[in-house]
C-alpha cells in the first residue's frame, strides 16, 4: 500500500468551544451533579466551561492523563450523559486521524454535540471519550506504540485514558466500544482486534487495514508489522460486533477500497460484520452522515451484550 499522509480535514482551533458547551447543557436541560471519575496520575478534570475543577458531572469536561514514555500530559475530552455512572454505562473511545486532535473533534467537528443530541432523542446513553493519538517523536502515530519505544500511544490509551475515563466503574468488553475516523478507524481495528478482551465493539469509519507508516513507528521491523495489521488478525476478529463504514467517493488512496476488501476478508471467514457505503468523500461531512447508523449498531450491541 503506498506511503501516503492521511489528511483529515479540519478547520481552525475555536475559541467558541467555552460559549458552545454552556449553550449546549442550556439546550438539552443537563443537570450538572456529581458522578465518580479517577484521573490518572493525579491530574485535575477541566471542565470545558472553566469551573473549578472537581468530580465529573454529566456535560463535556477535559481531563489529563500522562503519557508512559514523555511524561508529559495529555488531553481527553469526555462527554457524559445525566443518567447514574455505572459499569452497565458503555463508553465510546473514538480515536482521531491525522493531522488532527482530541479538541478539533469535540468543537470544530462537533462529535459531542451529535452523541449528547442523540441521547437527548432517546438513543442509549453512552459515555463519549476522546483521547489525544499524538506523540513526541512521530508526527503519524497509527495509534500504536513506536518499536523503538519512544512513543507508545497504544499503552497511553490502555494503561492511563481507560482507568481515567471509567475510574471505579471500570467496563468489561461488552460495555466498551473503540471507533474512529482514517487513521483512527484503522487504530480502532487493530487495537480492538490487539485486545479483545478490552473491546467488544468497533466502528471503522474509512479506516484501512493494511499497515501505513510514513512515521514509521514500526521501525521497518516485520514482526512488528505483522502484529499489527488488522488484515492477519482475524482470528481475533470472531469476538467482535464490527462495524465498517466507506465512503463512496474515497479520495484517500490508503483508504479507497479497503473497508470492501476487510468485509471480503471476514466474509470468508465467516466473521459477521456490517458494511455500510454511501455517499461522500474523506471529510468529516461524510463521517457526520455515518453517526446515527453508527450509534444505532452501537445501541444494538450493547443491548445484545447485556
Amino acid at each position: 500500500m503506498p506511503k501516503h499522509r492521511k489528511a483529515c480535514h479540519r478547520g481552525p482551533r475555536s475559541a467558541g468551544l467555552l460559549l458552545w458547551a454552556g449553550s449546549l447543557a442550556f439546550a438539552l436541560g443537563t443537570a450538572y451533579v456529581s458522578v465518580n471519575l479517577g484521573v490518572h496520575h493525579g491530574s485535575a478534570e477541566t471542565r470545558a466551561d472553566g469551573e473549578t475543577p472537581g468530580p465529573a458531572r454529566p456535560g463535556l469536561a477535559r481531563i489529563q492523563v500522562t503519557d508512559p514514555a514523555d511524561h508529559k500530559a495529555h488531553g481527553v475530552y469526555v462527554w457524559r450523559p445525566d443518567v447514574p455512572e455505572t459499569r452497565a454505562l458503555p463508553v465510546l473511545y473514538f480515536l482521531h486521524g491525522v493531522p488532527s486532535d482530541p479538541e478539533s473533534v469535540v468543537n470544530y467537528e462537533g462529535l459531542a454535540k451529535r452523541v449528547a443530541a442523540y441521547v437527548a432523542h432517546g438513543g442509549t446513553p453512552f459515555v463519549l471519550a476522546v483521547p489525544d493519538g499524538n506523540g513526541s517523536h512521530h508526527d503519524d502515530t497509527e495509534w500504536a506504540n513506536a518499536a523503538d519505544g519512544s512513543d507508545r500511544i497504544e499503552d497511553r490509551l490502555l494503561d492511563e485514558v481507560i482507568p481515567a475515563v471509567e475510574g471505579t466503574h471500570r467496563r468489561d468488553a461488552a460495555h466498551r466500544a473503540i471507533g474512529g475516523f482514517s487513521m483512527g478507524g484503522y487504530g480502532s481495528m487493530n487495537l480492538a482486534l490487539r485486545h479483545p478482551a478490552v473491546f467488544g465493539t468497533v466502528v471503522s469509519i474509512s479506516g484501512y487495514f493494511d499497515v501505513d507508516d510514513p512515521s514509521r513507528m514500526f521501525g521497518g521491523d516485520a514482526s512488528v508489522i505483522a502484529a499489527n495489521r488488522p488484515d492477519r488478525n482475524l482470528a481475533a476478529a470472531r469476538h467482535l460486533k464490527i462495524f465498517l463504514a466507506a465512503a463512496a467517493s474515497e479520495t484517500n488512496p490508503v483508504v479507497r477500497g479497503e473497508p470492501q476488501r476487510f468485509k471480503g476478508l471476514l466474509d470468508a471467514e465467516g466473521v459477521p460484520a456490517v458494511l455500510d457505503v454511501r455517499p461522500g468523500g474523506h471529510d468529516w461531512d461524510y463521517v457526520r452522515s455515518v453517526l446515527p447508523d453508527a450509534f444505532a449498531f452501537l445501541s444494538r450491541a450493547w443491548a445484545a451484550g447485556t
